[in-house]
């Protein structure tokens, strides 16, 4: 496999470091894939005879390299216990974004290895959210002129300006919290602002009950589908408004993943034994849908070793077909904090 392929070049993982502290880790994705099928065939019967369940299996690399930042939140300094409320996700390709438990938060570029700060969030979200990022387009620009006629769209033709062509939409589950949707973009005229988003209306519905992995995923690069219980949802990033899809919800368990070179949308069901399966989304957020998109099985469950359960499971797309799966687990019967592991898994074109 040649390397030059992928899409990404590392994987940023952050992982508790003790005394309150992250550590910011980046795994070069080239050790994450066996050099050869014999290769992976062999290691795979070695893990058998040796009783593995392949947790922390990544390809032929051992273990996670030293980190190259750490984290201190800043909340920890006034004894602010809630830790439940940082977020971290990628903002872009390869940059990292933070906030602690009130809301005070920054963006770290791992290109240029420096910190930027940013206006606090209106709200602090909780531990049942959702991050994504989504790259403007002009569309974004022409909608915001309609608001404010000072904005400047030179963001869109000045090619300096391209650590600014991102927003990240962060929305709390929760529907108690007074600020649960708001989203980060850069306006030249007042730089980095946090916009407070309309609220979906299936808060309201009396079977809407928070939960800690929602089923979601970006159609068409404007909209953010999203599932309750008995319906899907989509919010339009241009216009700022919700709308509802159908009467069915998405299979998958968390996020799925659209993958350009198949037209589908990759992920992990929603229940034991979490298949990984695909899905045609597009054309969902067109009007109604009444007819839920059929979702296709594609490869077999996630091992976890017996005396765990899952916490959360995650599919990142490396690019050339090819993926990694990120597993968080509970062990039962110890009193350790959350383990994980990290596998890989290539998708047939």
């Amino acid at each position: 496999m040649s390397c030059q392929k992928l899409s990404r070049q590392y994987l940023h993982m952050v992982s508790s470091a003790g005394r309150g502290l992250y550590a910011l880790s980046h795994l070069d994705v080239s050790r994450l894939f066996y050099t050869s099928k014999e290769e992976a065939r062999a290691a795979h019967t070695q893990d058998k005879k040796n009783g593995s369940n392949m947790l922390g299996g990544i390809g032929s690399t051992g273990r996670l390299p030293e980190p190259s930042v750490h984290y201190e939140p800043f909340t920890m300094a006034i004894s602010y216990p809630d830790r439940s409320r940082d977020v971290f996700a990628l903002f872009g390709k390869s940059n990292i974004f933070y906030s602690d438990s009130v809301g005070h938060s920054s963006i770290y570029y791992t290109e240029s290895q420096c910190f930027v700060g940013l206006p606090s969030l209106n709200s602090p979200k909780g531990p049942k959210r959702i991050a994504v990022s989504i790259p403007r387009t002009e569309a974004h620009a022409r909608s915001d002129f309609e608001v404010d006629p000072d904005f400047d769209s030179d963001l869109f033709t000045n090619k300096r300006q391209g650590n600014h062509m991102n927003s990240l939409y962060v929305m709390d589950m929760d529907p108690y919290n007074k600020c649960s949707f708001e989203v980060l973009t850069y306006y030249p005229l007042s730089r980095w602002h946090w916009r407070q988003l309309p609220r979906p209306a299936f808060f309201g519905d009396t079977k809407y009950r928070a939960r800690d992995n929602v089923p979601f995923a970006v159609v068409d690069g404007t909209e953010i589908c999203m599932s309750f219980e008995t319906a899907t949802y989509y919010f339009d990033t241009v216009e700022f408004e919700w709308s509802k899809a159908g009467d069915w919800v998405l299979p998958f368990g968390a996020k799925a993943e659209y993958i350009p070179e198949f037209g589908l949308w990759l992920g992990f069901s929603a229940h034991k034994p979490y298949n990984l399966c695909s899905v045609n989304l597009s054309g969902v957020t067109i009007g109604s849908c009444d007819t839920q998109p059929l979702a296709q099985y594609v490869g077999q469950h996630v091992d976890l070793p017996g005396d765990c359960s899952l916490k959360n499971l995650s599919l990142v797309n490396i690019g050339s077909g090819r993926f990694c799966i990120a597993k968080f687990f509970n062990r039962i019967h110890d009193r350790q904090p959350s383990g994980g592991g990290l596998d890989w898994c290539g998708a047939a074109h």
